[in-house]
Order: structure tokens, then sequence, then C-alpha cells
């Protein structure tokens, strides 16, 4: 695997959603239709604010790509719901590192 259409979510140490890949434009538009999203030159990640919401449309907006999620996203989704059923209309499998 070259690391292209993988897409990585994390959390920064500011515990903000944060999300990187290989430069590809395409990804990078599709980031910026998200608002609140913020570019970390110096780390090379996009950064997000924590929330549900957020995360959803991450997901969404990288529908059809390879994505990995940091096991410390699960806790992003709010008590009594359930990030798979979030994720249960993928095309492509989640991985969680």
């Amino acid at each position: 695997m070259d690391g292209y259409g993988v897409i990585a979510g994390s959390k920064d140490n500011s515990d903000r959603i944060t999300v990187s890949f290989l430069y590809d434009s395409q990804l990078v538009e599709k980031v910026k239709t998200i608002d609140g999203r913020k570019w970390h030159k110096d780390e090379k990640y996009w950064g997000f604010p924590d929330s549900d919401d957020i995360l959803k449309k991450i997901l969404k907006i990288f529908e059809g790509e390879e994505i990995h999620l940091d096991p410390a996203l699960k806790g992003t989704v709010p008590e009594g719901r359930s990030i798979e059923k979030i994720l249960a209309s993928m095309e492509k499998p989640l991985c969680y590192n």
C-alpha cells in the first residue's frame, strides 16, 4: 500500500479531531467543506472541533476511502450511540489502529 487514499483519524493534544493523508487536491477540497477546520502546517494535519456531528461529517465526506481511526475517537460518539451504526452504510471497512 502506497498510502494514497488512506485517511487517518485521531485526536491531538488539545483533544481536537485530526485528519491526515498524503496530499491529494480532491481530498483537500473535501476537507474544506467542513466548517471549523484548521490546517496545522508544521504537523501536516487538519484539526476539527471534537464533536459527534463533525466526526459524522468527516466520515461521510471520505466515504469510499480507506479510513483508519485511532480508538480514542470511539469516545467522540455520545453515550448510547454506536460509531458502528454511523458507519454501517460506508463502502469500505473502517479500521481501528
